[in-house]
């Protein structure tokens, strides 16, 4: 993922923020996995709890894109629908149903009358439009849905007018597809039919905010005991760097199918360390998310083994072109040269789980096939380096890798792989976190050429993983000239500019300086959400994701699972290939 402050709030307000947040709830360092908080094996009433292992949580807004929002989706809050057990489709939430227009654009959703907040208030339709008119407005952020800090909302959803009005370009709100009629039915319209739009309404972004406390309180209602949730529980402690505590939201409108008392949510930052699991083998958390190391070994256990939990084809491991003062990695041969010679069969076999990533679009979405895969030959990798000027690797200044990940493993394999295939000089450029943030988004000085490395994962769908993921926004920032994105960047953080005034001149830079590809690629994704026939529809996605790997700005590498270890005594587990994983409220305990 990439990382980007929201528009009008430059990357310094936005840490800041972050900081003010953290040390309004208290800050402490992880304590987790030490047994200094005493035994929480039973919740107050006598049920059971669950310990689960989590990332740290900077905030508990669903509309800034942070690892906070994937937690609420998990069933603390919940949306007018959530998705079924394999992910494929959807299952009334807040909504008990809906009815869909002949033209499919418009979506008529009949809210259950017994749907109420954690305090007792009724969860109704105007609280959805409230929350998406926050959502939509500039100050917000901006719409990109796939950078850390940025306003989450996704604009494949395609709701009529919300991109505009999150740009600044729209200001009258009544020609957003946003409608409460009364108190039960919400009335959503598209602008262009989305067979997706469902699913979409999964999606973090989309979950509801009790409006009254969010401006009465605009600093502190994420805080516990101000906050208030509408799912099946709700969080009554939040300790920064350390624990989140769950309980029931008794005011849930099946509170009865809520079977776990208390959720103990240990906040751990990433670890490569021998020692990651040591809680879980200890019986100090009952399900966290292992690393590949980790999931070696219990593969060769006997006991554990039996407790290892595998989501196949979850997340793309990918690589993004660097902006550098040397034009080396301008040249597209140099770039399709180095995705030519991954050897992705042989990587694919360094840790356990994982398949060649040949597209950016997984083969888990509907319509894929291998007409859009890129085909591997080092002797044509060979060719193009000679070609663009580098025999041999000659005159190539050395390739690095940027890391911010604590586990370099694969990257090790990525850049052995490079120098095997191709004889030229690569190196991992291993940093911490914070580093790696601010570097991706940097013009590198002097010959310091290559890609950053991450990890994404989403719905697979074609408007997702097209229009969404490394979207056409995305791949014209990343073809800009460096000068250009330099001005680019002055641009985006300029807070004396209008937000309407912002987006026309960030629009005219991409489209004035980005690469002639990159443009293509958004006018076919435009098309695409503009087709009413499926099949007509697909292919123009597929055309422009085809496209997009002929540039090799993004480059897929492996397609990777999710591993879990989970106790015997978790009962109801559904793991599904989505970024929140599972849903709470299936869950039970069984000692």
């Amino acid at each position: 993922m990439s990382a980007r402050p929201p528009v009008g709030q430059t990357r310094r307000d936005f840490l800041r923020l972050s900081g003010l947040t953290l040390a309004a709830i208290g800050g402490s360092w992880s304590l987790t996995g030490c047994g200094l908080f005493g035994d929480d094996s039973k919740a107050s009433d006598g049920q059971s709890t669950l310990k689960i292992d989590y990332v740290p949580v900077e905030v508990l807004d669903p509309q800034v894109i942070t690892n906070g929002m994937w937690i609420l989706s998990r069933g603390i809050s919940e949306g007018l629908v959530t998705q079924n057990e394999k992910g494929d489709g959807v299952v009334p939430g807040v909504a008990t149903e809906w009815k869909v227009s002949d033209d499919h654009l418009t979506y008529t959703f009949t809210l259950r009358d017994n749907a109420q907040w954690s305090d007792g208030k009724p969860v109704v339709a105007q609280d959805f439009e409230r929350t998406y008119k926050r959502l939509f407005t500039p100050a917000g952020g901006s719409a990109g849905g796939t950078t850390l800090g940025a306003n989450s909302y996704q604009t494949a959803t395609g709701i009529k007018g919300a991109q505009d009005f999150l740009s600044g370009v729209l200001t009258d709100w009544t020609k957003v597809g946003v409608h409460a009629n009364g108190d039960h039915e919400l009335v959503l319209t598209l602008g262009n039919p989305n067979p997706d739009f469902l699913l979409a309404l999964t999606h973090p972004a989309m979950l509801p905010l009790p409006m009254d406390l969010v401006e009465s309180k605009p600093k502190d209602w994420q805080n516990p005991p101000n906050y208030v949730s509408n799912g099946p529980y709700t969080v009554t402690e939040w300790v920064a760097n350390s624990r989140l505590i769950l309980v029931p939201n008794e005011k849930y409108w099946d509170r009865g199918n809520v079977k776990i008392g208390r959720i103990q949510v240990n906040l751990v930052e990433p670890s490569a360390a021998a020692t990651a699991t040591v809680p879980y083998e200890n019986g100090e958390t009952d399900l966290v998310q292992l690393a590949g190391p980790d999931v070696l070994r219990f593969q060769k256990s006997a006991t554990l083994s039996k407790e290892l939990k595998q989501t196949e084809n979850y997340s793309i491991l990918y690589l993004a072109k660097l902006r550098s003062q040397n034009k080396a990695m301008d040249d597209v041969r140099v770039r399709k040269a180095l995705s030519l010679a991954l050897d992705r069969k042989t990587l694919a076999g360094v840790q356990p789980g994982q398949q060649p990533g040949v597209s950016l679009v997984t083969s888990r979405t509907n319509g894929w096939d291998d007409s859009i895969a890129i085909k591997e030959d080092v002797g044509e990798a060979k060719q193009l380096l000679a070609q663009a000027g580098y025999p041999n690797g000659q005159g190539l200044p050395p390739v690095r890798l940027l890391v911010g990940v604590p586990d370099t493993t694969l990257a090790d394999a990525i850049v052995d792989s490079w120098k095997k295939q191709l004889g030229i000089k690569a190196l991992v450029d291993h940093v911490e976190a914070g580093v790696y943030t601010e570097r991706r988004w940097e013009v590198q000085k002097g010959d310091y050429i290559g890609f950053y490395y991450g990890t994404f994962a989403g719905l697979p769908t074609w408007p997702t993983m097209v229009g969404s993921l490394w979207s056409p926004q995305n791949v014209q920032e990343i073809s800009l000239p460096s000068d250009q994105w330099q001005r680019y960047q002055a641009v985006q953080d300029d807070k004396k500019l209008t937000p309407a005034a912002k987006t026309a001149q960030l629009k005219a830079i991409r489209t004035g300086f980005a690469a002639k590809a990159a443009l293509e690629i958004g006018t076919l994704v435009e098309q695409a959400a503009a087709e009413s026939d499926d099949a007509k529809r697909t292919a123009l996605y597929k055309q422009a994701a085809k496209l997009r790997e002929e540039q090799y700005l993004y480059v897929p590498v492996l397609w990777l699972s999710l591993f879990h270890a989970v106790k015997p005594k978790v009962h109801g587990l559904q793991l599904r290939a989505y970024p929140d994983y599972f849903y709470l409220k299936p869950l039970s305990v069984v000692s």
